[in-house]
């Protein structure tokens, strides 16, 4: 899992964006997403992991065109990939000295990411030399009849068989590989034409003439290879997913990147679900969240803030409610702080202005500015806790919303967005979560 999303998710969806390179067609693509909100997580995550990257407006990196044409598959630590490892040449030991075998494991080498050593690996890539035992090598029909005496006294053979089944093969694999092959074991080769071929880099670790596992030198090629063939592609290497430091998402995801910034549940949620009124009981109409690249000239007001830039989305992203008669905006600011036993996500609000210069706040453009406020604060954290789940420390997640406003707003704003996160009106865990929850303060 890569965030907690399949790696197929990640796959989709770098699909998806190669054909518009569009970050609002991608995390609104059905298909690959149940929410908007898992798209704008992964899309995220495809920019902090390579995958996605910022030249000449948003592309897909080498790495994510790797993912996106490829087979993807988790990368796993190099110690446990050694254990996997080791415990297969355990499996060849023991079948070489098993009486009942009829082949015999020769040799085994490793290439690949294993052999290098790296601190992941996608898969454990290994070819094996085998040969069939002398006392089977010329006489077919004794191996035949030993075959079935040991297939007799077994009970997991499989009743179906199809034309190509071979006993003998499957009892070597069952042997080498147990009733169910290891994933990262799944594209061992039973001989070495392909690494022979590929000319690539590669170690001898088993050697059965002499006596079980080595540790010879990495050769630059297998000994039978006369080199790589000059019109092969090198061979595709599965990418690092390890992921930059955390930051806050582009707030402007709400909005589905419009650069008009308008607000829709329905698309948010798919659909006028309860979840949807929860958080917004009536259509925003007025409702924006937007940044530097917006476009509201056919909006009723823009603030004097908003006209002076600096909106990135994340580190600062604008919240304005407004209508022809009145209007309220506000600056939502956000900060990741990641300590060893706990990840603070802190949520401020500055330069608060009203509708053409008026004193106080209408308290009716409140509610979806809290809601807005709210839905970011969550699917932020979310994320959090998604990439918490990587770390091996388990950090908690906590939401710190700064009441540092007005007594007014305070009451009205700042205690509305705490208490749709307290109360869960709009989801925070991830669906099925069972670890520790995220907690929400006020500070």
């Amino acid at each position: 899992m890569i965030a907690g999303y399949k790696p197929a998710v990640f796959k989709n969806a770098l699909r998806g964006f190669m054909r518009t390179r569009s970050p609002g067609n991608l995390i609104d693509l059905k298909s690959v997403f149940p929410l908007r909100r898992d798209g704008a997580i992964v899309f995220e995550e495809c920019l902090d992991r390579g995958l996605i990257e910022l030249k000449d407006g948003f592309t897909v990196s080498e790495k994510g065109e790797t993912v996106a044409r490829g087979r993807v598959v988790r990368r796993t630590p190099l110690a446990q990939a050694q254990m996997v490892l080791d415990n297969f040449l355990r499996n060849v030991e023991m079948l070489n000295q098993d009486p009942d075998a009829v082949r015999y494991v020769e040799r085994v080498w490793v290439f690949g990411s294993l052999m290098r050593g790296g601190e992941a690996v996608g898969d454990i890539d290994l070819a094996l030399e085998m040969s069939r035992r002398p006392e089977y090598l010329a006489d077919y029909a004794l191996m035949k009849r030993h075959l079935e005496e040991i297939l007799s006294r077994r009970d997991d053979v499989p009743t179906s068989r199809g034309l190509v089944w071979s006993a003998e093969t499957w009892i070597t694999e069952r042997a080498l590989y147990g009733p169910r092959r290891h994933p990262l074991l799944a594209g061992v080769q039973s001989d070495v034409s392909d690494l022979v071929d590929l000319g690539a880099p590669c170690r001898l670790i088993y050697d059965r003439a002499r006596g079980g596992r080595v540790n010879d030198p990495i050769l630059s090629r297998h000994p039978q290879s006369n080199g790589r063939p000059t019109d092969l592609a090198p061979p595709p290497e599965m990418p690092d997913f390890t992921p930059n430091g955390l930051r806050p998402m582009d707030g402007q995801w709400v909005a589905g990147f419009s650069k008009w910034g308008g607000v829709s549940p329905y698309d948010i949620f798919r659909g006028w679900t309860d979840d949807a009124h929860k958080l917004f009981p009536q259509y925003p109409e007025g409702l924006r969240i937007v940044g530097d690249s917006r476009d509201l000239a056919s909006y009723p007001w823009i603030p004097k803030r908003l006209k002076a830039g600096g909106f990135d989305g994340r580190e600062a992203v604008a919240l304005v409610n407004a209508t022809p008669l009145k209007g309220t905006s506000i600056v939502l600011r956000r900060k990741i702080e990641q300590g060893s036993e706990n990840w603070i996500l802190h949520a401020w609000f500055e330069h608060l202005e009203f509708y053409r210069s008026r004193k106080r706040a209408d308290y009716s453009t409140l509610p979806d500015l809290a809601a807005a406020a709210a839905l970011i604060l969550a699917v932020d954290a979310e994320r959090m806790l998604r990439r918490a789940a990587e770390d091996a420390a388990g950090p908690g997640i906590q939401i710190c919303v700064r009441r540092d406003l007005d007594e007014d707003m305070n009451a009205h704003f700042i205690d509305a967005v705490h208490n749709h996160l307290q109360a869960r009106s709009i989801r925070i865990e991830p669906e099925g979560w069972s670890s520790p929850p995220a907690s929400v303060v006020r500070a």
